[in-house]
């Protein structure tokens, strides 16, 4: 059987956030699963590795297979390692797989140094891969979601693959394979939080609305883990790994509010006193009172309600189509239980004009939200609106690192790109300048010391930034 290494790759950058690695640890699961049973997990970001440092990490392993998953701004990371891989280790076959090959495979797989490309959900390509790398197959026709590099040099490319429809049949995240005190001092999706022993959680996969600027990442049929599997994964982290706090990444966790309802009631009834956050995943204009008390009751102290703009025409520009006011309502109410409620929103939209962008920081600095967001608009490739603005003629960069999240001079909109910084500067300080403001959240965050600080040179960055 194949030694297999996994490496979570890692472009520095300016939101210090990590979550755990969950997409390779997946793909780990359902590769022992399926009895590939020597495999390893690296993550680049929680050892804080630059390439060189994690190819040594690598080669101390003498792995016969390497996958390396990325984000698109990972993208350089991805390509630094294969190179390094292909000189140091070159009997070694390299697999790329994550958010960006899935997408980006036809440039990915530019790269000689990179074998194989495994697009979209990956557990049982991946397992196909290796497979085929133990029985010394040359040739890859049929295997669905699978890139490849044929003895002519010639990049094929298969047709999807069908995702996963019972995601209860995968098996939960290799946790195993981490280390997780590495975690816990590390800023996680969402910044605050009042337990350091936390775990991050997806129990479904993909959205069905079809908001332009987002991920596909799993397709756009809802899928999700029953209420049972989900509890009997935090029994385990509980019993198994300490964790007292849970960190839902899920979409959109509340499509199907009876599911997350009896997640709740589960949690309510094991009594373990956790901790929960939702910094993704609860969309706003279909959030009920009914189910935001029940999570209060399991243990949510802070959620995320995406909102990205108050104005109609750019709700229908970006086709998220949110209902503003019933988005205005339940932030009402959920900061009426005195859970902390943040609030996402995106500046610079394609035909976004100034006036526009000052309406939506106007609306987000009167509302009940407690923290905000302001994001810049960025057309990730694999979304609509990368390929909405390919198609109108702009001159999108071809440096993947230019696609980082937090800092980016990408516009689409119709306003000078000096103004839309000094509009989300002052967006900042619009928002968090207000002694009432202020005082919530000082009264509701947990871990004071810590968090205060930290906060505070982060709204400095963001209400001062050039």
């Amino acid at each position: 059987m194949p030694r297999i290494v996994l490496v979570q790759t890692y472009h520095p950058y300016t939101q210090h956030t990590h979550v755990h690695p969950l997409g390779i640890m997946s793909i780990a699961a359902n590769a022992r699963a399926n009895g590939f049973e020597d495999i390893h997990i690296l993550d680049m970001k929680a050892e804080g590795w630059t390439a060189e440092e994690a190819i040594h990490a690598v080669a101390e392993l003498k792995p016969d297979v390497v996958g390396l998953s990325a984000m698109t701004y990972e993208a350089g990371c991805m390509h630094a390692m294969a190179k390094l891989l292909s000189e140091r280790l070159p009997k070694v076959q390299v697999v790329a797989g994550g958010p960006h090959p899935s997408v980006a495979d036809d440039d990915v797989m530019k790269d000689g140094n990179i074998d194989f490309c495994v697009r979209g959900e990956g557990e049982e390509t991946f397992v196909d891969v290796l497979t085929g790398i133990g029985t010394l197959r040359s040739d890859w026709d049929g295997c669905q979601g699978l890139t490849w590099r044929n003895l002519d040099g010639e990049v094929v490319r298969e047709p999807d693959r069908s995702p996963p429809d019972d995601l209860d049949e995968l098996p939960m995240p290799a946790w195993d394979l981490i280390n997780h005190q590495k975690y816990h001092d590390m800023p996680r999706g969402g910044l605050i939080y009042a337990h350091k022993e936390f775990a991050t959680m997806f129990s479904s996969r993909a959205c069905p609305w079809r908001c332009t600027y987002c991920h596909n990442s799993y397709g756009k049929k809802f899928r999700a883990r029953s209420a049972q599997n989900v509890l009997a994964e935090i029994d385990y982290l509980v019993k198994n790994h300490g964790v007292r706090e849970l960190v839902f990444m899920d979409d959109i966790f509340n499509l199907r509010p009876e599911r997350a309802a009896e997640i709740a009631r589960g949690l309510i009834e094991r009594k373990y006193n956790l901790k929960m956050t939702f910094p993704n995943g609860l969309r706003g204009d279909i959030l009920k009172e009914d189910l935001v008390l029940l999570l209060k009751e399991a243990g949510m102290y802070r959620c995320m309600i995406a909102v990205e703009s108050c104005v109609p025409r750019i709700q229908k520009v970006m086709k998220k189509n949110l209902k503003v006011d019933k988005v205005k309502h339940i932030v009402d109410f959920i900061a009426k239980q005195d859970v902390l409620v943040h609030g996402a929103f995106m500046l610079g939209f394609p035909t976004e004009t100034k006036e526009e962008m000052q309406a939506t920081i106007d609306w987000a600095a009167k509302s009940s939200f407690h923290t905000a967001a302001f994001f810049r608009v960025i057309p990730f490739k694999g979304t609509q609106l990368f390929e909405e603005v390919a198609e109108a003629g702009y001159d999108l960069p071809s440096n993947w690192e230019a696609y980082e999240p937090y800092e980016t001079d990408i516009n689409l909109s119709a306003t000078p790109e000096t103004t839309i910084t000094k509009l989300r500067n002052g967006a900042y300080r619009a928002f968090y300048l207000k002694p009432a403001r202020l005082w919530q959240i000082f009264r509701l965050i947990p871990n004071k010391a810590a968090m205060l600080p930290y906060l505070a040179v982060l709204f400095a960055q963001r209400a001062y930034s050039r």
